[in-house]
């Protein structure tokens, strides 16, 4: 997985609208498949809470289906591409503990993906205005350069999701 240059502007724009659209379509259609389930097959003591969240299940349902459809659509481009990007680092920091311990050991793999995780995630916290945590990042990058000079490891390979099952 490469990281690519984001429109950071278009990206905010883009993930705004479908956040807005995906929480007025689960409003609309929750509460109007839950309304129609209530008038058909609901009981007159009020008790249907069945038939509400199976509204809401059907809401959710019909999103997913859309949403996997206009997957590719070009407005989307950003925000999925984001989407995949943080699903690569969940998959790398359920690991991490057993990465860092090969990197400390001299294991240029867990090293390119440590260096992918620290680029990712900078790419990721500055796309998302999340600059708190920067300074720990730049600290983990820096113990990851310390890493580099003390094995003597000049450069590293460019990063293989693949690698992650290693581990």
């Amino acid at each position: 997985m490469q990281l690519e240059d984001i429109n950071k502007s278009r990206y905010n724009k883009h993930i705004k609208v479908t956040f807005i659209a995906i929480c007025i379509f689960m409003l609309i259609v929750a509460l109007t498949v839950s309304n129609l389930l209530i008038h058909f097959w609901g009981g007159p003591e009020g008790e249907n809470t069945m038939w509400n969240m199976a509204g809401v299940v059907i809401a959710a349902l019909l999103l997913a289906r859309i949403l996997i459809t206009y997957k590719q659509h070009p407005f989307l481009y950003e925000v999925v591409y984001v989407r995949k990007v943080k699903a690569e680092l969940n998959r790398i920091y359920r690991k991490q503990r057993h990465i860092k311990a090969a990197a400390a050991e001299g294991d240029a793999k867990a090293m390119a993906i440590l260096d992918f995780s620290y680029r990712a995630s900078r790419h990721i916290f500055e796309l998302d205005n999340n600059t708190i945590t920067l300074d720990d990042l730049s600290k983990n990058q820096n113990e990851l350069l310390a890493l580099l000079q003390k094995f003597n490891i000049d450069s590293l390979a460019d990063y293989q999701p693949e690698w992650v099952k290693e581990y």
